[in-house]
């Protein structure tokens, strides 16, 4: 059964529910209409007292629903889903839980997967087994010195063997 609870900060004026739902309240009820931020997680915007804010409805559910986030905590989305806000589905959790979440659900943007990726893994295995210097592999793959020296050394793409 849908519930509804005050938006915290925003008393009288906005109301989310425990499926995910806002809408706003003070003068004539609306819902509002989500977005997307970059991350592709459902955001709206609250107006009040001429102040705009953009929030994740996530963190709305969690708040009304749960309770503050804890020190060290973010929202964690059990399915795997950025959008299905619905608060069986949400928790507080730890960042590193949650990147262990996305491997398990398949949507890490590690690596090749990553949109600004400009390296394949077989780039990157190449890389750590060529002996030029890391100037030349730079030119090789249009990629930084720092780029390559990250590579070799394991700071980034770990993932690949």
């Amino acid at each position: 059964m849908e519930q509804w609870a005050d938006v915290k900060g925003y008393e009288g004026w906005y109301q989310v529910s425990n499926t995910g739902m806002v809408k706003r309240v003070k003068g004539q009820e609306h819902f509002l209409k989500p977005g997307y931020n970059m991350q592709g997680r459902l955001q709206v915007t609250l107006s009040k007292n001429g102040n705009l804010r953009r929030v994740q409805i996530h963190r709305l559910v969690l708040e009304a629903f749960v309770g503050p986030a804890p020190a060290g905590t973010e929202c964690r989305h059990l399915d795997g889903d950025c959008t299905n806000n619905n608060d069986g589905n949400l928790e507080w959790e730890t960042h590193a839980v949650n990147m262990a979440d996305t491997v398990y659900h398949g949507t890490s943007t590690a690596g090749e997967k990553h949109p600004r990726a400009k390296l394949t893994e077989n780039d990157v295995r190449e890389i750590r087994a060529e002996r030029s210097t890391e100037r030349e592999l730079a030119a090789k793959y249009g990629v930084s010195q720092v780029s390559i020296h990250f590579i070799r050394s394991r700071k980034t793409w770990k993932h690949v063997p």
